[in-house]
């Protein structure tokens, strides 16, 4: 930096010569030793004050008035006389009222200065000499002329670093830069000579760039630009200032204009030459050569001879010479000399930028970092393009089977494992919170290798039923007993292993195949020790069996995207559960959106199924084809909620004959059933033309139907109830249903007329009982001893429903369930035997129960790494997201290099780089509200999942984060800080870009964390948008640009130390200034602010990287990541 200044000075140091000096000359003035470091008291300088100038004579009776505007009076030294006030403006170092007088201090001083006093000579400050102490002497009396900046918190400096950070120099090259002050010692010997009393004849030079300036201490601008070998040529030139001393009291003095100047150098030495076109000289009246007793007076020859041009011309070890050629005329005339011969001393205070030679630093070249950047962000677009490519291939398998054999040792496994189950339920109601009756007293039962039918009309409450019997949890109140094999499971857990559950809606991932989706089910729930070739086999058996194997490597699609048919895929989802084969399957409308043919096979696989594998199979199903009711071997009829049948499927029409209800011929029994359990719970129009239509238009089965319909009006009068003309339906309270129905099962019915009649008297027993005050609560009946409030709320039913539920209980079938439960509760077994000695097909009990919990499903280690594989398919087989977030991170990172490129070290580059990083922030910030949908797109496939025992929530969680938010999150950050930190020429330190890159990811992933934990607690996704999008408002408005720190209340400073954008936008202005010094051109320099200095103006901490920045992003991640997922573990769950 300073070499050329060194081949400026390096000869003069070798000769123990300054520039200008003479190196054979012996003795030099007080001034110059001490300039040269000597150490000289002007005390012992002999000084006369006798040739202190006359007062200038006064006119008599006027006192002293002083106004440069008149011709009398004059400003001396280049000063400028002021035409408002009629003062001169004095040049610095002089001052009094005609700018004759030196001022004493310090040129630091500036209008401070203080005039010499009269007899002395100036006791200049340290660092500083001369004859008005305008030269420095050190580096350190440069100091002040250091632009202050503004005290910081946490940023002052001692003053010893201060001194250490001291920019100003002490430039003693001579070569007028700003503005050079010079002095020196005339060496002519003849004029030594001439001057009586040993008076020193000395001068001063000083030259101004650009011009004068007043008497300041601040540093004029250089319009010059550098130095060096080159004359100036800027119009505007420079001017100097000749002043010519005897014994420090100035003579005369010269001012030259339309100056150049310029420096040579060479191996050995260095030159510098002042060249003026002009110059105008004047006497100072009374002085020295001006009219002095005893001297001449050279008045007329200074403004009359000498005009110019003249040079001021210094070489080191040779000294100074000014020529001018009128004055050189004189000297050589009188005194035998060339010129006035000088030996000098020079001092500029200059910043070490300003410093001629001084060669500014280039600019780090980061075109490697650049391409670098570049090519790695582009060769990790391009491998994801062609991973996700390969990946996404779905991979062909043989057809069929594909030679998959299962083992020899596993080819009973599944059914030597198996546990047949009997389920047996009693009493089932359900309320809603709302305490309206949904379900009343459900009873039944279903053996392995039997299917049971669930029928109703629509809100009948069959998938109610069906919930409850499969223990999901419900929102409402249950009440009942079920028995599993004669005993009661309070285990939730074993119970979910020996069930299946098929809901009425798909819930699959769209981007598997049918045999990943199988495959995968299988995978998690079989028994771990089962081997991984008998599982791929069982998936290949269970499609085969419902028809599906032959699509196995089709995606399933999803809607505006389909791959599959509708009813294929509902036959994929019973696949999954048929897959584990469970001892107990239930399935919620199976045949829902098939046509006949294909609901006909679903069935029909069901009870392949049920029968060859000896499975217990329950289903609802609303009005299935004749084909299909012929496959049902129990049937379940619901009527807002009651019982209507419960028994073998074939022999429901008799039953319903018994009461009237014959179905005419070529009818299909299941919708002659709905119909009539329709109409009985007074929903059907009340009009001839629709009961017409309803029978085919078969008026005489309808009229003989009407006709054998319960409806006597003298039983009903037996108890009160005189029947009228109008034939409206009468309700029946049916909380009293149960006494009734024991009398009903203790009689013994006949067949026939005689099944009618004693229906009949019931029904008429019950409208004359449902006024009785001796009846049964609800709460009783489910054995609670407190009457319930539900009691109220439960609506009375018509009575033609009521002889339906009445002959229901009446019935062979109910009364031989009634009779097993009973046996049940009484610690027997369901056929009658004692609980040890069962029949040969049945389980031990304690063999039965080990084999229920000794079944072991897929560890969790297993579970999570077959749901990150599953994940990271879904994922990159729906590259769209995925390729957006990278494309998006690639062009935002050549907008940003575009719009920022190469930013620059000054005030404006400091307002570029805040800009850049919160623009930086503010996309990772709202790109991360793309979250959202993640897991809100499977928040249905997870609670159904886990319902059905797929896997432990934090096997999901982690396979959601690890595979599937972090390749978003991570990837796209490095991508673009690789991009726009080379382009946007930004720190160029390894461990600076490499905490750049940590500081996007981490907030990234605090950023995704929030909007994880508000996709998962909130359902709704547009609700969880809007708060993501205020979240992300919120702490961009506390990022720390927006508002400045010390102007939030105290009481709210915790809202922007709490804010991760803050964090994430103080750790990367804190990573990239806090070491960069701004360097600002102003007033003639290069001012040099460090940016923690303006960073702590904003309410930025240049300590805070680490803590409490970094810390801060990896708190709150871990904080709402652990949030996130206590949310999805104790409040995401399903609820029917």
């Amino acid at each position: 930096m300073f070499v050329q200044l060194l081949l400026l000075l390096a000869p003069l140091a070798t000769a123990r010569s300054s520039y200008g000096s003479i190196s054979s000359r012996s003795i030099a003035s007080p001034e110059l030793l001490e300039l040269r470091g000597a150490d000289v008291g002007f005390s012992q300088v002999n000084y006369n004050s006798t040739l202190l100038p006359p007062n200038r004579p006064r006119p008599p009776n006027c006192p002293p008035c002083f106004n440069c505007q008149l011709p009398a009076f004059n400003c001396g030294n280049a000063g400028e006389c002021d035409r408002f006030d009629g003062q001169c403006r004095c040049q610095p170092g002089f001052g009094g009222q005609d700018c004759l007088t030196p001022l004493c201090g310090a040129l630091s001083d500036g209008d401070e200065r203080y005039p010499r006093p009269e007899g002395e000579l100036c006791d200049c400050k340290e660092g500083w000499g001369g004859i008005n102490c305008n030269v420095c002497k050190t580096d350190k009396a440069c100091k002040a002329f250091l632009p202050k900046s503004p005290p910081s918190d946490g940023l002052d400096k001692s003053e010893d670093e201060d001194e250490d950070e001291n920019d100003m120099v002490c430039y003693k090259g001579g070569l007028a830069v700003q503005r050079n002050f010079q002095m020196c010692d005339v060496t002519n010997r003849k004029i030594i000579d001439t001057i009586p009393d040993n008076k020193p004849p000395q001068v001063t030079f000083s030259c101004t760039a650009g011009g004068p300036s007043s008497n300041s201490s601040s540093l004029s601008s250089n319009p010059f630009g550098s130095f060096g070998n080159t004359w100036i040529q800027d119009e505007n030139l420079g001017e100097c200032n000749f002043q010519f001393w005897v014994d420090r009291i100035e003579s005369f003095h010269c001012e030259l204009s339309k100056c150049s100047w310029q420096s040579k150098d060479s191996f050995d030495s260095n030159q510098t030459n002042y060249n003026c076109k002009e110059i105008e000289c004047s006497c100072i009246p009374g002085r020295f050569l001006c009219g002095e007793d005893g001297s001449v007076n050279i008045d007329d020859f200074l403004s009359e001879e000498v005009k110019g041009p003249g040079s001021f011309n210094c070489v080191s070890g040779k000294g100074c010479s000014f020529e001018e050629p009128a004055m050189n005329q004189l000297i050589n005339d009188i005194f035998g000399d060339k010129s006035i011969t000088l030996d000098c001393e020079s001092g500029e205070c200059l910043h070490y930028t300003q410093v001629p030679g001084y060669t500014k630093p280039e600019r780090p070249d980061n075109s490697v970092w650049v391409a670098l950047s570049a090519a790695l962000a582009a060769l990790i677009f391009v491998l994801a393009c062609l991973l996700l490519w390969y990946l996404g291939r779905t991979h062909r398998h043989p057809e069929g089977f594909g030679g998959v054999k299962l083992p020899e040792d596993e080819a009973a496994k599944l059914m030597a494992d198996h546990v047949p189950a009997t389920l047996h339920f009693s009493n089932i109601s359900y309320d809603l919170p709302s305490s309206k009756r949904v379900l009343s007293h459900i009873t039944g039962t279903v053996r392995p290798g039997e299917l049971l039918a669930i029928m109703g009309a629509s809100g009948a409450g069959k998938s109610t039923l069906l919930d409850i019997l499969a223990r999901k949890a419900k929102s409402g109140r249950v009440s009942g007993e079920m028995y599993v094999n004669g005993r009661d499971i309070p285990d939730e857990a074993t119970f979910r292993r020996v069930v299946g559950y098929v809901d009425q809606e798909d819930t699959l991932l769209s981007t598997l195949t049918v045999y990943e989706a199988v495959l995968y089910s299988a995978l998690l729930r079989l028994p771990r020790d089962m081997s991984y070739q008998a599982k791929v086999f069982r998936t290949l058996e269970t499609m085969n069996e419902l028809g599906i194997l032959g699509i196995k490597d089709s995606r399933i699609g999803e809607s505006g995207k389909r791959s599959i048919s509708g009813g294929e895929k509902r036959r994929v989802s019973i696949a999954c559960e048929l897959v584990t084969g469970p001892s107990i399957l239930f399935l919620d409308e199976p045949t829902s959106g098939l046509d006949s043919y294909n609901a006909y096979n679903v069935i029909s696989s069901l009870s392949t199924l049920a029968k060859q594998y000896n499975r217990t199979v329950i289903f609802t199903i609303h009005q299935p084809q004749s084909n299909i009711v012929a496959l049902f071997d129990r049937l379940l009829l619901l009527a807002k909620g009651q019982l209507v049948y419960s028994g073998e499927s074939e022999r429901a029409q008799q039953h319903f004959e018994k009461l009237g209800y014959e179905c005419p011929k070529g009818y299909n029994i299941a919708d002659y059933l709905i119909d009539v359990t329709v109409e009985a719970s007074g929903d059907h129009r009340n009009n001839n033309e629709s009961g017409k239509a309803k029978y085919n238009g078969n008026s005489s089965a309808t009229r003989s139907t009407e006709i054998r319909r319960v409806n006597d009006n003298d039983d009903a009068a037996e108890n009160g109830f005189a029947s009228t003309t109008t034939t409206t339906p009468r309700v029946v309270d049916m909380r009293d249903r149960n006494d009734l129905s024991d009398d009903t099962s203790s009689e013994n019915m006949e067949e026939g007329e005689g099944v009618l009649s004693g229906i009949k008297s019931k029904a008429s027993k019950l409208l004359g009982a449902f006024t009785s005050s001796t009846t049964k609560s609800f709460s009783q009946l489910s054995g609670s001893s407190t009457p319930s409030s539900a009691e109220e709320h439960i609506k009375p039913i018509p009575e033609k429903l009521a002889s339906l539920v009445l002959a229901s209980r009446a019935s062979d079938d109910a009364k031989i369930v009634e009779a097993e439960i009973m046996r049940i509760q009484q610690g027997q077994s369901p056929n009658g035997g004692n609980a040890i000695g069962l029949t040969s097909d049945e389980r031990d009990l304690n063999e039965e129960t080990k084999l229920l919990k000794g079944f072991k499903k897929a560890s969790l280690w297993t579970q999570f790494k077959l749901l990150s594989g599953r994940a990271f398919k879904n994922l990159y087989r729906n590259p769209l997201l995925m390729a957006t977030h990278y494309a998006v991170a690639i062009v935002v990172a050549l907008v940003c290099g575009f719009f920022f490129y190469h930013v620059t070290n000054d005030i404006p580059g400091f307002q570029n780089r805040l800009g850049l990083f919160l623009f930086i922030l503010s996309l990772f910030g709202f790109s991360c509200l793309s979250s959202l949908g993640i897991f809100a797109n499977e928040r249905m496939l997870f609670m159904r999942e886990r319902a059905n025992g797929y896997y432990a929530p934090i096997t999901y969680f982690l396979s959601k984060i690890l595979f599937d938010i972090i390749p978003l999150r991570v990837i796209p950050p490095f991508i673009l800080g690789s991009i726009v930190y080379g382009l946007a020429g930004l720190n160029a330190e390894v461990s600076a870009f490499w905490k750049f890159i940590m500081t996007l990811v981490l907030f990234n992933l605090t950023a995704s964390s929030i909007v994880l934990f508000l996709s998962v607690a909130v359902a709704d996704l547009g609700v969880a948008n809007l708060l993501g999008s205020l979240v992300m408002l919120y702490n961009l408005l506390f990022a720390g640009l927006l508002m400045n720190y010390d102007r939030v209340p105290d009481g709210l400073k915790w809202m922007q130390t709490l804010s991760f954008f803050h964090a994430g936008y103080e750790a990367l202005l804190v990573n990239e200034l806090r070491y960069l010094q701004l360097i600002e051109r102003k007033f003639g320099l290069d001012i040099q602010v460090p940016s923690a200095t303006i960073l702590s103006s904003f309410g930025f901490h240049a300590q805070a990287f680490w803590w409490p920045d970094t810390a801060l992003l990896a708190i709150v991640f871990g904080v709402f990541t652990v949030a996130s997922y206590l949310v999805l573990e104790f409040f995401v769950k399903e609820r029917r």
